[in-house]
C-alpha cells in the first residue's frame, strides 16, 4: 500500500512563509514592524540600561571595567 498523502516539508513551509511575506504590501510590512517595535518597547527590551549593556565593548564587564 502506497501513501499518496502530499508531503509538506519544513523547507516547503519556510518557502511559503517567505512568499507570503513578499506578497504583503509595503504598508502591511510597516504595520508589522511598528507592532514589533511596540512589543519590544512594552516588554522593556528597548530600555536605555538594556541597550547600554548591549552596546558596551566586548572586553568590558557590565559595570564598565575591564
Amino acid at each position: 500500500m502506497t501513501d499518496n498523502t502530499p508531503r509538506f516539508t519544513y523547507e516547503d513551509a519556510e518557502r511559503e512563509q517567505l512568499r507570503a511575506w513578499i506578497r504583503l504590501s509595503a504598508s502591511e510590512k510597516i504595520d508589522f514592524f511598528e507592532e514589533m517595535i511596540e512589543l519590544a518597547y512594552c516588554s522593556g527590551a528597548l530600555n536605555p540600561q538594556r541597550l547600554a549593556l548591549r552596546d558596551r565593548p566586548a572586553n568590558t564587564k557590565p559595570d564598565g571595567t575591564q
